[in-house]
This record gives C-alpha cells, structure tokens and sequence, in this order.
C-alpha cells in the first residue's frame, strides 16, 4: 500500500494531496442598504422607511397628498418705527450718573417709575443697571412706547 491510500474496512481509499499554497479566498463584501428615493422631492429613502424625512410623502399610500413637514417660516424681526425724539446718550448719562434718583426716567417722560426709583434708590440698583443695559442697546421704550435709538 502506497503513502496516498489509507485503508478503511478492507478497502483503499485515495488521500487527497494538500496543495503547496493555500489561496485566501476574498472576503464577502457586505451588501449595501437598499434604498430608493422619494418620487416627490428626490431625498433619499430606506426601502423600509414608510414616510418621507423631508416631504412627508407616504410610501403605502403614493397618492395621498403628504402633510407639511416643513416648519412655518420664522418671524421677522419686530417692526421698529418710528424712534424716539429722546437722545440715548442724554438718557445713558442721566442713567448711569444719578440713575439712583430716577432722572434718566423723568427724561424719557415716564414720571411713574422715575418716582419709583427716586424712592427706592433706582430698586436697589438693579433697576438703574438693568436701564443701563437697555438704553445701551436700544431696547428702551419712552413714554409713548417708542424705542430711543438716536445718540446725537
């Protein structure tokens, strides 16, 4: 009996020679996410997904109109009108000066508070300071509700 043949109950049974090099066999390549897109605005889409991220578009019921996803467009900024006649710097200077005595308010003509913060010290000096940021940037509103923009 030869070194390629093995015997097994009486019978020879040829061994299979094992080749010099072993070639590695590619690795499977994985198989990409199937995917289509949406026939109303052309985002992409899983297969799976059944709605739309970007219109809303319902892939079990094509024919039904999508509801906006869409948020409403945002505010535009506050309409400013007209300004003030008072002049901010005059206001700013008063504020910071002798805010405490409420001079910067008498100004502006809102006597009520101005009388309020001669009392109370400018409210302790928040008021005058939370007044100072105001003027500063332009957020303070006269007596008439009209913002003081104007530094001259």
């Amino acid at each position: 009996m030869s070194d390629t043949e093995v015997t097994r109950d009486a019978e020879a049974v040829p061994v299979p020679e094992e080749p010099a090099e072993q070639k590695a066999l590619p690795a499977p390549e994985e198989p990409e996410p199937a995917f289509l897109y949406c026939p109303q605005c052309g985002e992409k889409m899983a297969v799976d997904q059944r709605y739309c991220t970007s219109c809303g578009w319902d892939a079990e019921e094509p024919d039904k109109e999508p509801p906006l996803l869409r948020r409403e467009p945002t505010p535009s900024p506050r309409e400013l009108g007209p300004p003030s006649d008072k002049n901010r710097l005059t206001a700013l200077l008063l504020c910071v000066l002798i805010g405490w005595l409420g001079a910067h308010r008498f100004y502006i003509d809102k006597p009520g508070t101005g009388l309020l913060y001669l009392l109370s010290l400018g409210i302790l000096g928040v008021g005058v300071i939370y007044d100072a940021v105001m003027l500063a940037t332009g957020e303070l509103e006269d007596g008439a509700g009209k913002r003081i923009l104007h530094w001259q």
